[in-house]
């Protein structure tokens, strides 16, 4: 009997024994099984985060390709521009420190949703920056030619205003000029001699001119002798008048009713006693009260 037991007992523990080895190995291979596993997952992750981080990568290079093609218009988009910088950010740091694939791929998502409509927009203000331009163009071609339309049309009525005030200046026509001396009796005759010289006559036709404003006019005479001095009464202001913008002597003033017709003009230039007239050529100028010259002449003495 004993020998029996012991016979059975040694049986028994070896059957436990190999269970346990077979256990053993089942587990061993099992955890090797595992092991691969998360190898091979470890890896596909590894791939995906990869993957996902080229593709944002593509997206923010393709997005910063298209800022710099578009200039200053991408400017009136900085706000969106900001999101998606932000929101690449926050895609890299999740790659960096979390394996929430779904979320980050859901993100990657979203983020090309907003860069798709960046892009439509940067087109909408592409094409209405062009419909601007070329609208200012337009306009800047229309405005350049009515300036020289404006340019022709005040050169043209600068032109007929110069030629109207000419015309409205009263001209000194017939002009003669000479030196006379009295015979007895008062009789005026001409005379070529300086020595018989007393006067300087100075006749003028001052033609028919509507223009001019009729009623009294003042014409100043001045008379320069061979020396080219003025024969003036004196050197004060009063023996002076303005011509553009310079004060010149006068020799005489004569004192015109005008009405607007052809009007005879005469004035004496009277020799002062004691002096005589030089020979030589005497030149002669009118001007209007304005300043104006209306007429010129001369005439020699010997």
């Amino acid at each position: 009997m004993n020998s029996e037991k012991t016979t059975s007992k040694p049986n028994w523990m070896y059957i436990v024994l190999g269970v346990l080895a077979l256990a053993l190995i089942g587990l061993s291979i099992r955890l090797i099984s595992l092991k691969g596993d998360n190898r091979k997952l470890a890896e596909e992750r590894e791939l995906t985060r990869i993957s996902l981080q080229a593709e944002v990568d593509s997206l923010l290079k393709e997005h910063n390709a298209l800022k710099v093609s578009y200039g200053t218009l991408s400017e009136e988009l900085v706000e969106k521009d900001s999101v998606i910088q932000a929101d690449a950010q926050e895609i890299k740091d999740l790659l960096a420190k979390q394996w929430d694939y779904n979320r980050i791929k859901k993100k990657v998502s979203e983020l090309q949703v907003i860069s798709q409509r960046y892009v439509r927009q940067l087109d909408s203000l592409y094409v209405v920056n062009r419909e601007l331009v070329v609208e200012n163009e337009r306009i800047r071609e229309e405005y350049q030619a009515e300036k020289k339309e404006n340019a022709a049309l005040t050169q043209q009525k600068q032109e007929l205003t110069n030629k109207v005030n000419m015309a409205s200046v009263l001209k000194a026509y017939n002009l003669n000029v000479g030196a006379v001396r009295f015979k007895g009796g008062g009789k005026e005759v001409p005379t070529e001699k300086a020595g018989r010289a007393e006067r300087i006559r100075v006749d003028f036709m001052l033609g028919q001119n509507n223009l001019v404003k009729a009623g009294n006019k003042i014409f100043y005479i001045r008379i320069s002798d061979p020396s080219t001095a003025i024969l003036a009464k004196g050197t004060g202001d009063e023996y002076a008048f303005e011509s553009n913008g310079e004060m010149l002597q006068f020799t005489e003033k004569a004192h015109v009713n005008y009405a607007n017709e052809e009007t005879e003009v005469r004035a004496y230039y009277v020799k002062p006693a004691g002096i005589e007239l030089m020979p030589g050529t005497y030149h002669v100028d009118v001007y209007d009260q304005s300043g104006n010259l209306c007429g010129q002449s001369g005439f020699d003495l010997r």
